[in-house]
């Protein structure tokens, strides 16, 4: 009886071991999805040959804030900070991935934006454009199809830890 038992259990083991080795594989291809393949330098290089690529010339790079995943709260002070934690909740902000705010600040014709905006969504990385301010370089000038403009731009963008 014990033997049998035994085989049971080293076969519930092995279902068991799979199940836990596929969720690895799924939760390592969530935080892949999310974060891209590259960590922060990385992206900040990628922007700046972007930039090249699109006649933009950058004025700053500002990391503003640098959040990083923090697991479940227990559960007291989930009760005492409940208003809090519904504001501050992040389905993209997940474990093994960080979230960074960066505010930057370039100047470029209009065409050269569109393109720029049209391959920085094409990035491993998840970017998400939270604000951007536009302003005409010359205030005295008609716009035209050459004018440069003053761009402030607000990302965040996630990427591994």
């Amino acid at each position: 009886k014990k033997k049998n038992n035994l085989n049971n259990l080293k076969s519930q083991y092995k279902i068991i071991n799979q199940k836990f080795s596929k969720l690895n594989k799924k939760r390592s291809r969530i935080i892949e999805l999310i974060s891209g393949t590259s960590n922060l330098d990385t992206l900040i290089a990628q922007l700046g040959e972007l930039g090249k690529k699109n006649n933009i010339e950058f004025v700053s790079i500002i990391p503003k804030n640098v959040i990083s995943f923090v697991d479940n709260i227990p559960e007291q002070n989930i009760s005492k900070n409940n208003q809090q934690n519904k504001l501050n909740i992040d389905p993209l902000l997940v474990e093994g991935t960080k979230k960074y705010l960066i505010e930057s600040n370039f100047k470029t014709e209009f065409v050269n934006l569109l393109s720029f905006l049209r391959e920085l969504e094409f990035q491993d990385n998840i970017i998400l454009i939270d604000d951007i301010n536009l302003k005409l370089n010359d205030q005295n000038s008609e716009p035209s199809q050459g004018s440069i403009l003053q761009i402030k731009l607000m990302m965040t963008i996630y990427g591994k830890l």
